[in-house]
């Protein structure tokens, strides 16, 4: 069983990783299909509890379906081991893959699935339609943290202004269901976006709405001091049902420049947590800094903010710090000099739970092709 006073133990070591990788994408008269994969085994000195395996898979098929329609497949599927390093420096654009374990409190092995279906629907020039579903599950091998079971459904339309401004509307169902412990919630969101494209190389666009949260689950109460001392307990464990009004809030800048970019992210939602935290308010904020060379050096850098406040249970306020970066240099022919430094920092508000994480990869690389090797 986890708790916080064995994960909040200084522990550090070192050891070897190798892995593997693949990008590929191929093109037909009306249809196109991509796929990402990469996979990392890693054995430490004398930590085994860091040994493992990380898998990760990305397909995507898209085919014009006619003139107007469109139909877009999504599947992410994969395996963790490490609460550092794997996810902490995604884009906000991935907040609604409910899947990925990006706020995880400990190195527990992980399992994850997302399936996702869109039907556009091109109706003209300026106004089109979107109508999607998906589900997702995700399985944690500790039995002290909960798994997750889900679905979402949701429909929305964007109207092009201009050339360079689009306004929208989007309606979401979404609903988890958790595993080894009592709870769920239903969640209703509508919300309005607008983007604008201030120049060539510079856009900006922002959401805001709100959700209606409709949860269950057991939580943690203080039992009066004179039956306490009758049963010989001052806490138990009770059910709760809950309606809240949670306001929702993404906005993106990104700017563009000739062989780099800079993304500022700020987003504030639902999440269904880590395991520990079920259903949450979560509030985050990213800034990332990537450069592509044009024959030898790639390189990224990123530091983000994560919040989580439960709907429903008794727990402090769990905050995320991170930061971190990375570079490949090409060396010779297809080998490569790669390094990459990641960093977290998180606590619950009356410390409880406190945890500083590094972790350092330093090794070579080879890969096919002209392109300058990914960052993984």
């Amino acid at each position: 069983m986890l708790t916080g006073a064995q994960a909040a133990i200084p522990r550090s070591d070192y050891g070897i990783e190798s892995g593997a990788g693949l990008s590929a994408s191929r093109r037909w008269k009306n249809a196109r299909f991509t796929l990402e994969y990469r996979g990392r085994f890693r054995r430490y000195a004398e930590q085994s509890l860091f040994n493992g395996t990380d898998q990760f898979l990305n397909l995507a098929y898209s085919r014009f379906l006619s003139r107007y329609w469109t139909l877009d497949l999504k599947e992410i599927a994969g395996t963790a081991t490490l609460a550092n390093g794997e996810f902490t420096y995604l884009p906000l654009t991935s907040t609604d893959l409910y899947a990925l374990p990006t706020n995880d409190l400990f190195d527990n092995r992980t399992n994850y699935l997302q399936s996702r279906v869109d039907l556009d629907w091109q109706k003209s020039l300026r106004l089109s339609f979107d109508f999607g579903g998906e589900g997702f599950l995700v399985r944690r091998q500790s039995l002290a943290l909960a798994g997750l079971n889900g679905y979402g459904a949701r429909a929305g339309l964007a109207y092009r202004l201009t050339r360079r401004q689009t306004v929208s509307a989007t309606y979401q169902h979404i609903y988890f269901d958790f595993q080894h412990t009592f709870g769920n919630a239903r969640i209703e969101t509508a919300a309005l976006g607008y983007s604008v494209a201030l120049t060539r190389r510079l856009d900006l666009g922002f959401k805001l709405g709100g959700s209606r949260v409709d949860t269950t689950g057991l939580t943690q109460v203080s039992i009066d001091p004179e039956i306490a001392a009758i049963i010989g307990r001052d806490i138990a464990i009770v059910s709760f049902a809950r309606v809240l009004y949670v306001p929702l809030a993404e906005a993106r800048l990104t700017q563009r420049f000739t062989r780099s970019s800079l993304t500022l992210d700020y987003s504030s939602g639902i999440t269904p947590g880590n395991g520990v935290y079920l259903t949450s308010r979560e509030t985050s904020g990213t800034v990332s800094f990537t450069y592509t060379g044009v024959h030898r050096l790639s390189t990224s850098f990123n530091a983000g903010y994560n919040q989580l406040s439960t709907i429903g249970q008794t727990l402090p306020t769990y905050t995320n710090l991170q930061g971190g970066g990375g570079l490949t240099y090409r060396l010779f022919a297809d080998t490569y000099l790669g390094l990459r430094y990641d960093y977290r920092h998180y606590t619950t508000q009356n410390l409880l739970f406190q945890k500083d994480s590094n972790r350092v990869s330093l090794g070579l690389a080879f890969s096919a092709g002209d392109a300058p090797l990914a960052i993984w």
